[in-house]
C-alpha cells in the first residue's frame, strides 16, 4: 500500500496528544487518607480494574481514530505496480492515436476517432507541471519529440483529421520507444488509442527494435465496434485501352457489402472531369460482391479524371475509387525511313485520321533516328532497317517507355532486319520471301486477333470475324522464339502484323513494305484504319506512374525539363511549386505528400509532363477487429504482461486509468473507520463517566 498525498502523514504526530492527555491526567490524581478500610471494602474491585480498562481503551481509540482521520488525507492505495511510492515524480507520456479512416464510424459520442481526441484532452489536463507528453498518428511518420506545452497539443489535436493514407503502425511505435527509453523521467506512460481492426498489427514486432523498460505503463483503448454497415468499392478499372473522343467507353466497377445489412436499389455513379456521366443500381446480399459495368461516350481530350462512387454509409472513405487516362488531343509522330518514297501510302493513311484528333508529323532518314529520340513524339514510325546504326539507342528507348511502328523497307534485307531484331532483344528466325512485283508466290491473311485493343471500334460491325486480305507478294517471314505477340498470321504461319512489349515501351511490327510493290495492302479499305488504330493504341497511355496508395511516394523525372519550376496540382486543385535547381538530385523528384484521394498532375509551365492516381489502401476495408488474446500476444513482446492495461472508452476511463496508475484508494474506507470508532469512543467515554461517578459516589 502507497499513499498519494504522504505529506498529511505528519499529521501522525497528533496520535501522541491523547498519550500526553492521559498521563497528565493520572498525575492530577490526589491521595486521600482513609480513618479506616471499611470504605474501601466497599469498593468493588472489579469496578476499578473495568475503569481502568475502559480508560486504556478510550487511549486507543482516540489514537486509532487520529491515525484513521490522517491516514484519510493522505490518501492510502492498494498497489498495482510500483511508482515510487510517490505522484510527486514527473511523467512522460505519449499517445499513439489511430486516424485511419475505420475509425471514422459514428456513434452516440461521434465519431471514433473524435471521441479519441477528447479522451486524449482530458487525460492531458491531469497532467502535473512539468510533465512532458507528445501526440502520434497511426499514418504519419515525421518525427515527434516531448513538449511540456500541453496547449500545443491541443491545438495539434483540434486540427487533427482522419487520414486515407496507409496504416503505419509499427512505425509510430519504434518512434515512442526511442521517445521513452531516451526519457529521463521515472513515470513512463503510453496510451493506444485504435479500434485494433486487423490491419493495424498486421506487422510482427521481431527486428523491429521495438522494446520498452520496465518503468512504462501501457493503456490500450479499443473502439471496436461491430455494430455498423459498410460497402466498399474494391476495384474500378478501364476496360478500353484505345480512347477517342466522341466513341464509346466502358468501365467495370467492383462493390461489395463489406458489412451491415443487404442492400436494396443502391446507387452507383460514374463521373468523368467532375461531371456524372452513367448511374447503375444494385442488389448486395451481406458479404456479397458484385461487378457492374458502365458504358459512356468519351466527350474530351487531354487527361480525363474518372471516380466512381456509391451512397454514403458509416464509412465515407472507401466509397469513391479513381483512375485517369490520357485521350491524346494531338499526336506527335517522327516519321524516319531509309528511301523517303517508301512511307508515301503512310502519311495519305495518317492523313485521313479523324478531325478529332491532330496529327503532327516530322520525317527524316533513318540514319538521323539516333539525334530525335527524346519526349518530343508520342509515336515513331520506321520504315526501314538499312540505315539504323544505333540499335542499342533505340532498344534503351523503347524500354524507357517509346512507341514504335516498324515496318521494312524497299531498301530492306534479311539480315539487316534480322540484327534490327537482334538489337532489340527479339528472338526468330527471318527470311525474305517472294519477290517485289511478283504474283507467282502470294500470301494471304490466316488469322487474326480480333480481340486485340487495335481493332476495338474499328468496324462497324463489333462482331466481325473476317476482314478482306490483301495480296502479300514479299515479306520477311518472321518466326517468333519469344517475345512476339501474333496479332495478323499469314498462311504460312508467319507474322505479317505483331506486338512487342519490352520494358515499359512498345512496338507493332509488320513484315512487309507498305509499298505497292511488296503488296497491295495500302489500297485496301483496312490499310488507313489499322494505320491510325496503331498510332492512337501507341499514343495512349492509361497512366503515366504507378497507381499508388495514399501516403506513399510519386517519383517524377525532371532532368529533361526546360523551365526551372515544377507545379504539381492535387485533387482539390490546391498548387505546389518546386524549385528544379534546389533538389538535392535534379534528374528525380520524390512528391510524399500524396494525403488525398484522385489524381495529381505535374506541369512544367503549362505542360502536363506526369500524373498519377492515388487512392485508399484496400487492407483499411477488412472489417474483422483483433480480440483481447491477439492483443495482448502483440504487445506482450515488447512490455511485461503486468504493465498493460485495457480501458473501455465508454466507461469512467479515468477512474480506471487512476486504479491502473497507483491502484485502489482506501481513504473512503478509512473515514467510514474513523466514523465506527468516533461513535465507539463516544459511546465508551459515556460508560467510563457513568462508572467513574458510581465509584466515586461511594468513597
Amino acid at each position: 500500500m502507497v499513499f498519494l498525498n504522504p505529506a498529511f502523514l505528519f499529521g501522525l504526530i497528533a496520535a501522541a496528544i491523547p498519550v500526553l492527555l492521559h498521563f497528565l491526567n493520572l498525575q492530577k490524581l490526589k491521595r486521600i487518607e482513609f480513618s479506616t478500610l471499611s470504605f474501601l471494602k466497599e469498593l468493588q474491585k472489579t469496578k476499578i480494574r473495568k475503569l481502568k480498562f475502559k480508560q486504556l481503551l478510550l487511549l486507543a481509540l482516540r489514537i486509532l481514530l487520529i491515525i484513521l482521520i490522517v491516514s484519510a488525507f493522505a490518501r492510502p492505495t492498494l498497489e498495482t505496480f510500483t511508482i515510487a511510492g510517490t505522484s510527486a515524480a514527473k511523467s512522460s507520456t505519449v499517445f499513439i492515436i489511430d486516424d485511419s479512416f475505420s475509425m471514422s464510424v459514428v456513434k452516440s459520442n461521434g465519431s471514433h476517432f473524435n471521441f479519441a481526441k477528447e479522451i486524449v484532452k482530458n487525460i492531458l489536463s491531469d497532467l502535473q507541471q512539468g510533465d512532458e507528453a507528445v501526440v502520434l498518428f497511426s499514418t504519419e511518420r515525421k518525427d515527434k519529440k516531448f513538449t511540456t506545452t500541453l496547449n500545443e497539443i491541443e491545438r495539434e489535436l483540434i486540427n487533427a483529421n482522419v487520414s486515407v493514407k496507409k496504416q503505419r503502425f509499427n512505425e509510430a511505435l519504434h518512434t515512442v520507444s526511442e521517445l521513452l527509453n531516451s526519457s529521463k523521467n521515472f513515470n513512463k506512460e503510453l496510451f493506444v488509442l485504435s479500434d485494433f481492426s486487423q490491419q493495424t498489427l498486421t506487422e510482427k514486432i521481431t527486428g523491429q527494435n521495438i522494446v520498452f523498460d520496465e518503468n512504462t505503463k501501457l493503456y490500450l483503448f479499443n473502439f471496436s465496434d461491430d455494430e455498423y454497415s459498410n460497402r466498399v468499392v474494391t476495384d474500378f478499372q478501364l476496360n478500353n485501352q484505345l480512347l477517342e473522343k466522341g466513341k464509346s467507353i466502358s468501365f467495370t466497377v467492383q462493390i461489395k457489402n463489406a458489412r451491415g445489412s443487404s442492400v436494396t436499389n443502391g446507387v452507383a455513379s460514374l463521373f468523368l472531369n467532375g461531371t456524372r456521366s452513367a448511374q447503375q443500381s444494385f442488389d448486395l446480399q451481406e458479404n456479397e460482391s458484385k461487378s457492374i459495368l458502365f458504358e459512356t461516350i468519351l466527350n474530351s481530350n487531354g487527361l480525363v479524371e474518372a471516380y466512381v462512387e456509391i451512397e454514403q454509409d458509416d464509412i465515407i472513405h472507401d466509397n469513391k475509387k479513381y483512375t485517369s487516362f490520357l485521350v491524346p488531343e494531338k499526336i506527335n509522330i517522327l516519321l524516319a525511313s531509309d528511301n523517303g518514297n517508301d512511307n508515301r501510302f503512310v502519311k495519305i493513311a495518317l492523313a485521313s485520321a479523324s478531325e478529332q484528333t491532330v496529327t503532327n508529323i516530322k520525317e527524316i532518314n533513318t540514319s538521323e533516328l539516333s539525334y530525335n529520340l527524346n519526349n518530343n513524339y508520342d509515336v515513331v514510325i520506321i520504315i526501314g532497317s538499312k540505315n539504323i546504326d544505333s540499335k542499342a539507342e533505340l532498344n534503351n528507348y523503347i524500354e524507357q517507355g517509346g512507341r514504335i511502328i516498324l515496318f521494312p523497307g524497299t531498301q530492306s534485307e534479311a539480315n539487316d532486319f534480322q540484327s534490327l531484331f537482334t538489337g532489340l532483344g527479339i528472338r526468330a528466325s527471318i527470311s525474305l520471301i517472294g519477290e517485289p512485283n511478283s504474283t507467282e508466290s502470294i500470301s494471304y491473311f490466316k488469322e487474326v486477333e480480333y480481340e486485340h485493343p487495335i481493332f476495338e471500334n474499328l468496324f462497324e460491325d463489333r462482331k466481325v470475324t473476317k476482314v478482306e486480305s490483301p495480296e502479300v507478294y514479299s515479306y520477311f517471314k518472321i518466326i517468333p522464339q519469344q517475345n512476339l505477340r501474333p496479332i495478323i498470321s499469314l498462311s504460312d504461319n508467319s507474322l505479317f502484323f505483331s506486338e512487342l512489349i519490352k520494358g515499359n515501351g512498345r512496338v507493332l511490327i509488320f513484315n512487309t513494305a507498305p509499298v505497292l510493290s511488296w503488296n497491295n495492302f495500302p489500297v485496301k479499305s483496312l490499310f488507313a484504319p489499322l494505320i491510325n488504330k496503331s498510332v492512337l493504341y501507341q499514343s495512349i497511355q492509361k497512366q503515366s506512374g504507378k497507381n499508388i496508395i495514399a501516403g506513399e511516394s510519386i517519383d517524377i523525372k525532371t532532368g529533361d525539363l526546360k523551365l526551372p519550376q515544377l507545379k504539381i496540382v492535387k485533387p482539390d486543385n490546391s498548387e505546389e511549386f518546386v524549385n528544379i535547381d534546389e533538389l538535392v538530385n535534379y534528374n528525380y523528384f520524390t512528391y510524399n505528400k500524396t494525403d488525398q484521394l484522385g489524381t495529381y498532375k505535374f506541369y512544367s509551365g503549362n505542360e502536363l509532363i506526369n500524373y498519377a492516381v492515388v487512392n485508399f489502401d484496400p487492407s483499411e476495408t477488412v472489417t474483422q477487429y483483433l480480440n483481447k488474446d491477439d492483443i495482448e500476444k502483440y504487445f506482450a513482446e515488447i512490455i511485461s504482461g503486468d504493465k498493460y492495461t485495457f480501458i473501455d472508452p465508454n466507461n469512467n476511463y479515468k477512474e480506471s486509468i487512476k486504479q491502473a496508475r497507483f491502484g485502489t484508494e482506501l481513504w473512503k474506507y478509512f473515514l467510514i473507520a474513523a466514523l465506527f470508532i468516533a461513535l465507539l469512543e463516544t459511546y465508551v467515554s459515556k460508560n467510563s463517566k457513568k462508572d467513574f461517578k458510581e465509584i466515586k459516589s461511594k468513597v
